[in-house]
């Protein structure tokens, strides 16, 4: 299940969705925790046992504090939001370290369920701190997704989706907010084509986690048909078993230089007719 991916910086595990994440130092200096995310399977009553790797990559020794919490999203923007657990299932063997520079430890830890643990994602985050020069204090961070067998239940719906009318030219963008409406997380992967006797070729699949009663989204975009025209648009997304939701609506497709040709060919016939009435006078 592990999975470690070298980050040689002083950040957030969570990238771009922690706003608050310290600011990168240089290349090769830093905090190190492995790996970024796990995804863990637990039964009601039972234990799950793993670990968390630290690493100090700076050139000073380093006290390092390890704690959790967990964690949610807003909806739409999928922004992380941290809260002290009320769900106190992760047990970590250590939670103070001192590692010297260069050295990296691994540290055990368990997540321990009880026999009435609601089926379904539950999520945690294991922050790994430490202070160094100037009393600046840096992060890092892996991301535990937990999930309780059981009753599993993996719905959503399409709550809006949005596709212009008239393209211009491009590919044709769209996007939808989707809702989580089962018990667990899973991944969607949007996409869309145009109804058409040739194929465009449907947009490339990008994969968007979903999280239980929040609401995302996701984007993507369809291939330009070769010619101007209007055309039927079918997009939606798949779910990781293969079922589909999708919305279908008429767009018009006028790229720029379909414009040009017919601004252009106007241009020829009224100086052809403007040359004939000439030419009879």
């Amino acid at each position: 299940m592990k999975r470690f991916i070298a980050v040689l910086a002083v950040v957030s595990v969570l990238a771009s969705s922690m706003a608050s994440a310290e600011s990168t130092p240089s290349a090769g200096r830093g905090l190190l925790v492995t790996p970024l995310r796990d995804y863990i399977h637990v039964d009601p009553g039972k234990t799950a046992n793993d670990k968390i790797g630290v690493g100090n990559l700076t050139s000073q020794a380093m006290d390092v504090t390890l704690s959790t919490q967990q964690f949610s999203v807003a909806d739409y923007t999928y922004d992380y939001k941290f809260s002290a657990p009320k769900e106190n299932w992760v047990k970590l063997q250590e939670t103070q370290l001192h590692l010297a520079p260069g050295v990296s430890k691994e540290i055990p830890y368990t997540v321990a369920v009880p026999t009435k643990g609601a089926p379904g994602g539950h999520y945690f985050t294991i922050f790994a701190s430490a202070s160094v020069g100037g009393g600046k204090e840096i992060r890092a961070a892996e991301v535990l997704y937990v999930t309780v067998t059981g009753d599993l239940i993996q719905t959503s719906t399409i709550k809006k989706d949005e596709l212009p009318r008239v393209s211009f030219g491009g590919n044709i963008p769209f996007s939808l907010d989707v809702r989580d409406t089962g018990n667990t997380h899973f991944f969607v992967y949007a996409s869309g084509d145009l109804e058409t006797w040739w194929s465009t070729g449907q947009a490339s699949e990008e994969a968007h986690l979903l999280l239980p009663k929040t609401t995302r989204t996701v984007s993507s975009e369809i291939a330009s048909p070769l010619l101007p025209g209007v055309y039927k648009a079918v997009y939606g997304y798949r779910t990781e078993s293969g079922e589909r939701t999708e919305r279908s609506k008429f767009i018009v497709y006028l790229p720029v230089w379909s414009i040009v040709a017919f601004v252009g060919l106007c241009g020829l016939v009224a100086l052809f007719v403007k040359k004939r009435k000439r030419s009879t006078n």
